[in-house]
Protein backbone atom coordinates (compact mmCIF):
# COMPACT_ATOMS: atom_id res chain seq x y z
CA UNK A 1 0.00 0.00 0.00
CA UNK A 2 1.31 3.36 -0.71
CA UNK A 3 2.41 5.62 1.69
CA UNK A 4 1.96 8.77 -0.54
CA UNK A 5 -1.00 11.02 -1.54
CA UNK A 6 -3.78 9.02 -2.81
CA UNK A 7 -4.78 11.61 -6.17
CA UNK A 8 -1.40 12.08 -8.48
CA UNK A 9 -1.19 13.43 -11.78
CA UNK A 10 -3.12 14.92 -14.30
CA UNK A 11 -6.20 14.06 -16.54
CA UNK A 12 -6.18 15.83 -20.45
CA UNK A 13 -9.04 16.74 -22.32
CA UNK A 14 -7.64 18.95 -25.04
CA UNK A 15 -10.31 18.53 -27.36
CA UNK A 16 -12.75 20.72 -25.63
CA UNK A 17 -13.24 24.70 -26.92
CA UNK A 18 -16.55 25.39 -25.58
CA UNK A 19 -18.75 23.68 -23.33
CA UNK A 20 -17.59 21.13 -20.93
CA UNK A 21 -20.29 18.79 -19.03
CA UNK A 22 -19.60 16.89 -16.21
CA UNK A 23 -21.91 14.63 -13.91
CA UNK A 24 -21.64 14.34 -10.62
CA UNK A 25 -21.99 10.87 -8.77
CA UNK A 26 -21.97 10.65 -5.01
CA UNK A 27 -22.62 8.67 -1.91
CA UNK A 28 -23.43 5.19 -3.79
CA UNK A 29 -22.77 2.80 -0.78
CA UNK A 30 -22.33 -0.24 -2.94
CA UNK A 31 -21.51 -3.57 -1.40
CA UNK A 32 -19.59 -5.40 -3.99
CA UNK A 33 -23.00 -7.41 -4.59
CA UNK A 34 -25.93 -7.62 -6.37
CA UNK A 35 -28.58 -7.17 -3.34
CA UNK A 36 -26.85 -5.00 -0.98
CA UNK A 37 -28.58 -2.57 1.05
CA UNK A 38 -28.31 0.77 2.92
CA UNK A 39 -31.49 0.92 4.95
CA UNK A 40 -33.43 -1.44 2.79
CA UNK A 41 -32.70 0.21 -0.37
CA UNK A 42 -30.75 -2.23 -2.80
CA UNK A 43 -27.90 0.32 -3.85
CA UNK A 44 -26.96 -1.09 -6.71
CA UNK A 45 -30.14 -1.11 -8.35
CA UNK A 46 -30.32 2.63 -7.33
CA UNK A 47 -26.43 3.30 -8.22
CA UNK A 48 -27.58 1.66 -11.35
CA UNK A 49 -30.36 3.68 -12.37
CA UNK A 50 -29.25 6.92 -11.62
CA UNK A 51 -25.75 6.50 -13.80
CA UNK A 52 -28.25 5.40 -17.04
CA UNK A 53 -30.16 8.00 -16.39
CA UNK A 54 -27.23 10.15 -16.73
CA UNK A 55 -25.75 8.54 -19.96
CA UNK A 56 -29.39 8.89 -21.46
CA UNK A 57 -29.44 12.59 -20.90
CA UNK A 58 -26.05 13.21 -23.26
CA UNK A 59 -23.23 13.97 -24.12
CA UNK A 60 -20.94 13.41 -21.09
CA UNK A 61 -17.20 14.34 -20.64
CA UNK A 62 -16.14 12.84 -17.18
CA UNK A 63 -18.06 11.60 -14.45
CA UNK A 64 -16.63 13.22 -11.25
CA UNK A 65 -17.72 10.41 -8.41
CA UNK A 66 -17.05 12.43 -4.91
CA UNK A 67 -16.73 9.68 -2.10
CA UNK A 68 -18.53 7.16 -0.55
CA UNK A 69 -18.29 3.70 -3.41
CA UNK A 70 -18.65 1.68 -0.72
CA UNK A 71 -21.32 1.08 1.67
CA UNK A 72 -18.65 -0.11 4.42
CA UNK A 73 -14.82 -0.51 3.32
CA UNK A 74 -16.05 -3.61 1.24
CA UNK A 75 -13.04 -3.59 -1.24
CA UNK A 76 -15.55 -4.98 -4.29
CA UNK A 77 -17.09 -2.00 -4.45
CA UNK A 78 -15.24 -0.39 -6.73
CA UNK A 79 -15.20 -2.25 -9.49
CA UNK A 80 -18.92 -2.67 -8.70
CA UNK A 81 -18.79 1.11 -9.69
CA UNK A 82 -16.22 0.21 -12.23
CA UNK A 83 -18.82 -2.11 -14.02
CA UNK A 84 -21.78 0.91 -13.74
CA UNK A 85 -20.50 3.36 -14.82
CA UNK A 86 -18.60 1.08 -18.36
CA UNK A 87 -15.52 2.04 -19.80
CA UNK A 88 -17.06 4.76 -22.13
CA UNK A 89 -16.80 7.91 -19.99
CA UNK A 90 -13.60 8.68 -18.10
CA UNK A 91 -14.46 9.12 -14.27
CA UNK A 92 -12.09 10.42 -11.29
CA UNK A 93 -12.74 9.08 -7.85
CA UNK A 94 -12.31 10.49 -4.71
CA UNK A 95 -12.91 8.36 -1.25
CA UNK A 96 -15.03 8.89 1.31
CA UNK A 97 -15.06 8.18 5.15
CA UNK A 98 -17.01 4.95 4.14
CA UNK A 99 -14.13 4.05 1.92
CA UNK A 100 -11.07 2.18 2.17
CA UNK A 101 -10.08 2.54 -1.21
CA UNK A 102 -6.17 2.58 -0.11
CA UNK A 103 -6.29 -1.55 -0.30
CA UNK A 104 -7.01 -1.73 -3.90
CA UNK A 105 -4.75 1.84 -5.61
CA UNK A 106 -2.92 -0.02 -7.44
CA UNK A 107 -6.09 -1.32 -9.20
CA UNK A 108 -8.06 1.88 -9.76
CA UNK A 109 -5.40 4.53 -9.67
CA UNK A 110 -6.27 5.33 -13.15
CA UNK A 111 -9.35 6.76 -11.76
CA UNK A 112 -7.40 8.89 -8.60
CA UNK A 113 -6.33 12.05 -10.39
CA UNK A 114 -5.19 15.31 -9.35
CA UNK A 115 -6.79 17.25 -11.75
CA UNK A 116 -8.84 17.21 -14.88
CA UNK A 117 -7.00 19.89 -17.23
CA UNK A 118 -9.37 21.73 -19.79
CA UNK A 119 -8.50 25.02 -22.18
CA UNK A 120 -11.31 27.01 -19.80
CA UNK A 121 -11.30 25.07 -16.71
CA UNK A 122 -9.39 23.07 -14.28
CA UNK A 123 -10.84 20.52 -11.97
CA UNK A 124 -9.48 19.48 -8.89
CA UNK A 125 -9.95 16.26 -6.29
CA UNK A 126 -9.16 17.26 -3.10
CA UNK A 127 -8.95 14.07 -0.41
CA UNK A 128 -10.93 15.05 2.99
CA UNK A 129 -10.97 11.66 4.34
CA UNK A 130 -9.76 11.29 7.74
CA UNK A 131 -9.18 7.97 8.62
CA UNK A 132 -11.23 6.32 11.58
CA UNK A 133 -13.64 9.42 11.69
CA UNK A 134 -16.63 10.71 10.36
CA UNK A 135 -15.78 14.15 9.29
CA UNK A 136 -12.86 15.28 7.29
CA UNK A 137 -9.95 17.21 7.21
CA UNK A 138 -7.56 18.69 4.50
CA UNK A 139 -4.38 17.66 5.34
CA UNK A 140 -1.12 19.86 4.59
CA UNK A 141 -0.65 18.19 1.02
CA UNK A 142 -4.34 18.87 -0.11
CA UNK A 143 -4.07 22.38 0.75
CA UNK A 144 -0.77 22.47 -1.06
CA UNK A 145 -2.71 21.45 -4.27
CA UNK A 146 -5.08 23.76 -3.33
CA UNK A 147 -2.77 26.69 -3.68
CA UNK A 148 -1.02 25.17 -6.34
CA UNK A 149 -3.83 24.79 -8.84
CA UNK A 150 -5.13 28.16 -7.63
CA UNK A 151 -1.91 29.55 -8.46
CA UNK A 152 -1.88 27.78 -12.10
CA UNK A 153 -5.46 28.66 -12.75
CA UNK A 154 -4.78 31.94 -12.37
CA UNK A 155 -1.68 32.21 -14.29
CA UNK A 156 -3.58 29.80 -17.32
CA UNK A 157 -6.41 32.37 -17.15
CA UNK A 158 -9.03 29.45 -16.43
CA UNK A 159 -11.98 29.42 -13.99
CA UNK A 160 -11.56 26.46 -11.22
CA UNK A 161 -13.70 23.48 -9.29
CA UNK A 162 -13.00 21.47 -6.57
CA UNK A 163 -14.29 18.31 -5.67
CA UNK A 164 -14.67 16.85 -2.60
CA UNK A 165 -16.64 14.76 -0.10
CA UNK A 166 -17.00 16.35 3.17
CA UNK A 167 -18.91 19.84 2.69
CA UNK A 168 -16.97 23.21 3.10
CA UNK A 169 -19.47 25.11 5.11
CA UNK A 170 -22.07 24.41 7.37
CA UNK A 171 -25.39 22.56 5.97
CA UNK A 172 -27.96 23.92 9.61
CA UNK A 173 -28.15 20.55 10.35
CA UNK A 174 -26.38 19.86 13.86
CA UNK A 175 -25.53 16.64 13.01
CA UNK A 176 -24.24 16.79 9.48
CA UNK A 177 -22.47 19.79 11.07
CA UNK A 178 -20.42 17.90 13.08
CA UNK A 179 -18.98 16.12 9.80
CA UNK A 180 -17.74 19.09 7.95
CA UNK A 181 -14.85 19.87 6.70
CA UNK A 182 -12.85 20.81 10.11
CA UNK A 183 -10.29 23.62 8.62
CA UNK A 184 -12.48 24.80 5.94
CA UNK A 185 -11.64 28.32 7.12
CA UNK A 186 -7.98 27.70 6.27
CA UNK A 187 -9.17 26.47 3.17
CA UNK A 188 -11.28 29.14 1.91
CA UNK A 189 -8.83 31.71 3.09
CA UNK A 190 -6.29 30.27 0.51
CA UNK A 191 -8.83 30.33 -2.29
CA UNK A 192 -10.26 33.94 -1.23
CA UNK A 193 -8.10 35.45 -3.86
CA UNK A 194 -10.03 33.31 -6.62
CA UNK A 195 -13.03 32.73 -5.20
CA UNK A 196 -15.15 34.81 -7.83
CA UNK A 197 -13.66 32.25 -10.21
CA UNK A 198 -13.99 29.20 -8.17
CA UNK A 199 -16.75 27.00 -7.75
CA UNK A 200 -17.09 23.94 -5.02
CA UNK A 201 -18.94 20.46 -5.24
CA UNK A 202 -19.40 18.27 -2.45
CA UNK A 203 -21.09 14.87 -1.75
CA UNK A 204 -21.35 12.90 1.94
CA UNK A 205 -24.71 15.20 2.77
CA UNK A 206 -27.13 13.52 0.44
CA UNK A 207 -29.16 16.22 -0.53
CA UNK A 208 -28.99 19.11 -2.52
CA UNK A 209 -27.71 22.59 -2.02
CA UNK A 210 -26.49 25.81 -3.53
CA UNK A 211 -25.01 28.66 -1.44
CA UNK A 212 -22.41 31.56 -1.52
CA UNK A 213 -19.79 31.05 1.35
CA UNK A 214 -16.69 33.27 1.47
CA UNK A 215 -17.60 34.52 -2.26
CA UNK A 216 -17.22 30.84 -3.42
CA UNK A 217 -20.37 28.99 -4.58
CA UNK A 218 -20.45 25.57 -3.06
CA UNK A 219 -23.02 23.08 -4.24
CA UNK A 220 -23.99 19.52 -2.65
CA UNK A 221 -25.56 16.43 -4.30
CA UNK A 222 -28.28 13.66 -3.59
CA UNK A 223 -27.01 10.24 -3.01
CA UNK A 224 -27.58 7.84 -6.04
CA UNK A 225 -29.65 5.61 -2.69
CA UNK A 226 -31.22 7.44 0.24
CA UNK A 227 -31.58 11.07 0.97
CA UNK A 228 -31.43 13.06 4.26
CA UNK A 229 -33.86 15.84 5.20
CA UNK A 230 -32.19 19.31 5.12
CA UNK A 231 -31.67 21.55 7.97
CA UNK A 232 -32.64 18.22 10.57
CA UNK A 233 -31.06 18.82 14.09
CA UNK A 234 -30.85 14.59 14.25
CA UNK A 235 -30.53 12.36 11.71
CA UNK A 236 -33.56 11.88 9.50
CA UNK A 237 -34.35 10.62 6.25
CA UNK A 238 -35.88 12.40 3.39
CA UNK A 239 -38.52 10.73 0.77
CA UNK A 240 -37.00 12.56 -2.18
CA UNK A 241 -35.48 10.08 -5.18
CA UNK A 242 -32.32 9.10 -5.50
CA UNK A 243 -30.20 11.54 -8.54
CA UNK A 244 -27.14 13.03 -9.81
CA UNK A 245 -26.24 16.50 -10.75
CA UNK A 246 -25.27 17.87 -14.29
CA UNK A 247 -22.53 20.51 -14.81
CA UNK A 248 -22.01 22.49 -17.99
CA UNK A 249 -19.19 24.59 -17.82
CA UNK A 250 -18.50 27.19 -20.55
CA UNK A 251 -15.48 29.31 -21.35
CA UNK A 252 -16.35 32.21 -19.89
CA UNK A 253 -16.50 30.67 -16.68
CA UNK A 254 -20.02 30.64 -16.70
CA UNK A 255 -22.07 27.39 -14.83
CA UNK A 256 -25.23 25.33 -16.13
CA UNK A 257 -26.00 23.03 -13.65
CA UNK A 258 -29.31 21.38 -12.39
CA UNK A 259 -29.90 18.41 -10.29
CA UNK A 260 -31.90 15.18 -11.78
CA UNK A 261 -33.75 12.57 -9.95
CA UNK A 262 -35.25 9.17 -10.68
CA UNK A 263 -37.96 7.81 -9.94
CA UNK A 264 -38.64 4.04 -8.86
CA UNK A 265 -40.79 3.47 -6.19
CA UNK A 266 -40.25 -0.14 -5.74
CA UNK A 267 -36.70 0.57 -4.58
CA UNK A 268 -37.32 2.81 -1.26
CA UNK A 269 -35.70 3.21 2.35
CA UNK A 270 -36.77 2.03 5.30
CA UNK A 271 -38.66 5.77 6.09
CA UNK A 272 -37.80 6.60 10.01
CA UNK A 273 -34.55 4.88 10.23
CA UNK A 274 -32.53 5.70 13.28
CA UNK A 275 -29.18 6.26 11.52
CA UNK A 276 -26.74 3.55 10.43
CA UNK A 277 -22.65 3.22 10.94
Amino acid sequence: MSSGPLLNGDSVLSGHSNELRLVQITDTHLTGTADGALLGMNTERSARAVIDAAKASGPIDCFLITGDIAADEQPQAYAQLEGLLGTDIPSLWLPGNHDDIRTSFASFEPHLKRRLRTPFWDVLMLETQVEGEVGGSLNKTELDALSAAIDEAATENKSLLIATHHPLRSMSSAWLDEQTVRNAAEALGRLARYADRSLIISGHVHQASDAVVSGVRMLTTPSTCVQFTPQSKDFALDDLQPGYRSLTLRPNGSVQTEVLRISDENNRPQMGSSGYH
